[in-house]
């Protein structure tokens, strides 16, 4: 970790597990931190856990953001533009795990609109701070965490048409939304490229870490399973890794896995399914053209 005390990073779901690791680390970093979570009050006292461990460098506030509501989306980055001119760093980490089905308020399920779409509707409409944050020496980057789950997931259209609960079980569709955010990395990536934008994207997976998202799962009772896994400040450090380092500046569209480049799912290199995801995803969140708020 190095100084960047100019830098202005947005954390989602910045209150718990990995995020709150990250929060901390750009806090050692010097940097102004934005924790974007659903309990304001929750954001407050991870700011208060931090500052009781010692780290005493950077700034840090929290605004409300709800990624299950396209509308909260909405507010938080009318809120964002209004407070600040430029972002550096946008980190899509909120993220839900194996949950029970349930359709979001839009219309969408939980794990598909928390993990990929809200994000993907957070990216669009905080491009503009991030294009002023980015130039040619240093770009703004955005890091989508991801994991390696996707390796299991596919795209199901049908699905993601109807959300019809008996067509897809709930891990499915968890890797599937994970699936959806490497495709996207890489869909971006080119298209920042062909628009000239200093602007970097990379999906990370933080590796098995032992956070809350395993608690409605099988393995939250079984402890001897989880022996080996990560630490959520170790888990924290490829997000971070991704986030600030200078090795990989100029090097967009990537995944990365402990702090090293990995290949990424068949299917991901499949530009058609690319393209259709995309052109999906812009009409599930009304947008006709995801740059159309520069």
């Amino acid at each position: 970790l190095f100084p960047k005390p100019n830098k202005i990073a947005i954390v989602t779901g910045g209150s718990r597990g990995i995020g709150a690791k990250i929060v901390e680390q750009l806090l050692q970093c010097d940097m102004e931190v934005i924790i974007a979570c659903r309990v304001i009050s929750a954001g407050e006292n991870i700011i208060h856990q931090i500052r009781e461990s010692g780290v005493i460098s950077g700034r840090a506030k929290v605004y409300k953001l709800d990624n299950s509501s396209l509308e909260s989306v909405k507010k938080f980055a009318k809120q964002i533009k209004a407070d600040y001119d430029k972002i550096h760093i946008l980190i899509n980490n909120a993220g839900v795990m194996f949950s029970a089905y349930k359709n979001t308020e839009d219309g969408y399920e939980e794990q598909w609109m928390i993990n990929y779409l809200s994000h993907f509707l957070l990216t669009s409409l905080l491009l503009p701070l991030l294009k002023t944050g980015g130039h040619s020496e240093e770009c703004s980057r955005i890091v989508n965490v991801s994991s390696c789950a996707h390796d299991l997931g596919t795209i199901n259209f049908d699905y993601i048409n109807n959300f019809d609960k008996e067509l897809i079980c709930r891990h499915d569709s968890y890797g599937q939304s994970k699936l959806a955010q490497t495709m996207s990395t890489i869909t971006l990536q080119k298209l920042f490229k062909e628009k000239s934008l200093n602007i970097l994207v990379y999906s990370v997976h933080p590796g098995i870490v032992k956070t809350d998202l395993f608690k409605e799962t099988l393995l939250a009772w079984n402890k001897w399973l989880m022996v080996g896994w990560k630490t959520t400040n170790q888990g924290a450090t490829t997000v971070t890794y991704a986030a600030i380092s200078k090795d990989l500046e100029k090097k967009g569209g990537i995944y990365i896995s402990n702090c090293k480049e990995m290949a990424v799912p068949y299917l991901a290199l499949k530009e058609e399914v690319r393209k259709r995801l995309f052109e999906l995803s812009l009409k599930q969140i009304y947008l006709e053209n995801f740059f159309q708020y520069l």
